[in-house]
């Protein structure tokens, strides 16, 4: 996701506020906001469950939705991306399998 100048500390207290819903409502998910140091005023949302259903059932959410709105009202929203992460033990490095399921803009 990109804001520009004007919406980026709006847009940081929004993704701090959903940050603490998950981690109230939701134990089992996690998440992270990264930001791009080489594009100014970029972030990457990252959100991770424990099982598909779960993934579902946040997509399905409220605060997911609060998610996607505020970015579209305060930035833009580049994609959205499901990856899955497999491993057959943990000597062995994970394979992530990616599909895109959101356009650019």
């Amino acid at each position: 996701m990109t804001t520009q100048q004007i919406h980026r500390r709006e847009l940081i207290q929004t993704l701090e506020g959903l940050m603490g819903r998950i981690s109230e409502s939701e134990p089992d998910c996690g998440c992270e906001v990264f930001e791009d140091l080489a594009v100014a005023n970029r972030f990457l949302w990252s959100e991770w469950w424990s099982s598909s259903e779960e993934c579902r059932a946040a997509e399905a959410s409220e605060r997911f939705r609060a998610l996607i709105g505020a970015i579209k009202v305060l930035g833009s929203l580049e994609s959205v991306r499901h990856v899955s992460r497999t491993a057959g033990s943990d000597r062995e490095p994970a394979e992530f399998n990616q599909k895109k399921i959101g356009p650019r803009g």
